[in-house]
């Protein structure tokens, strides 16, 4: 079993007990009502998702990226990135799972770094509604302050890590994973 799926059925058996204490089954009957209508509504959202992950997989295959890499490297590889992760459609449930693919992608590092900053500092579907529930001007604003922090992060990384492909977070510390990542 997953690590991840430890921690969440930890947590909620701790909430579990505690709702019990605070409120009988009765609020645990109301909590379970609350995640099965949240659910229901997130069901064909979900599953949009899903479909939307694997379309994008298949039309990024290795071979596509692999041409990318050959035309755009360091800097414009970055802008690019970072511009495409802050156009990439919807939440962590869909663009989590593609960037999972970029490891298999053998996806030098920096990228995949600057594609998420792109998408978490960018966000340029959020554009609309801070600019409709703040103010177009503050909006417009934070938007130009944050611009360069996801190409100063690809940059960095693209410093530190080179063109190493995706950090393998599966090895201990001093452990070599026997790729060739170090010698491009």
């Amino acid at each position: 079993m997953k690590q991840s799926l430890i921690v969440i059925y930890g947590s909620l058996a701790i909430l579990i007990i505690i709702a019990y204490f605070v409120g009988g089954s009765a609020i645990i009957l109301e909590g379970l009502n609350i995640s099965i209508v949240t659910m229901y509504k997130s069901f064909l959202m979900l599953v949009a998702s899903f479909i939307i992950i694997g379309q994008l997989n298949v039309l990024l295959s290795k071979d596509a990226i692999e041409k990318w890499l050959q035309k755009f490297s360091g800097i414009k590889a970055i802008i690019v990135s970072a511009i495409a992760g802050g156009l990439f459609p919807g939440g962590p449930y869909i663009y989590y799972p593609f960037v999972l693919s970029f490891r298999e992608k053998k996806l030098p590092f920096y990228i995949l770094i600057t594609f998420i900053f792109g998408k978490q500092v960018y966000d340029l579907s959020r554009l609309p509604m801070e600019a409709s529930l703040v103010s177009p001007e503050i909006a417009l604003i934070r938007h130009l302050i944050t611009f360069p922090i996801p190409i100063i992060v690809g940059l960095l990384a693209l410093r530190l890590y080179g063109s190493t492909v995706s950090i393998n977070p599966t090895l201990k510390a001093g452990e070599n994973d026997d790729s060739d990542n170090y010698n491009s």
